[in-house]
């Protein structure tokens, strides 16, 4: 079993963009509401909305690729495969709740001006 990037991209750094994300946004709400321009939080969370979409989707393709690199009827063999298949299934799960979450903290950024 050996764990490809997209399956670490979307397990570790998918959650982490995003957590970076929400650090660097609150950051920039000052500058932002001094300025009296969202653009460079809209920026920051563009990316890490574009990145945990594109991990989930690396993620997906390597589950794919996992999942049916498998005989269906080989029983030996059947349980270390979907032991293979588990972790890149985690990934894209994770990266598309990572996705998700970004999302929704993106949402009130276009509601809200950032001095209230």
């Amino acid at each position: 079993m050996n764990p490809s990037f997209a399956s670490w991209a979307g397990l570790l750094a998918a959650p982490l963009v995003v957590l970076g994300a929400q650090s660097l946004n609150y950051a920039l709400v000052h500058v932002a509401c001094a300025q009296r321009n969202t653009v460079a939080l809209g920026i920051v969370s563009a990316v890490a909305f574009v990145f945990s979409v594109a991990a989930a989707w690396l993620a997906y393709r390597r589950w794919r690729r996992v999942s049916h690199s498998r005989e269906p009827n080989a029983s030996d063999d059947s349980i270390p495969a979907a032991h293979a298949a588990f972790f890149p299934l985690m990934a894209m799960l994770v990266a598309a709740l990572s996705a998700l979450v970004q999302l929704m903290m993106w949402f009130p950024q276009w509601l809200l001006s950032p001095c209230q």
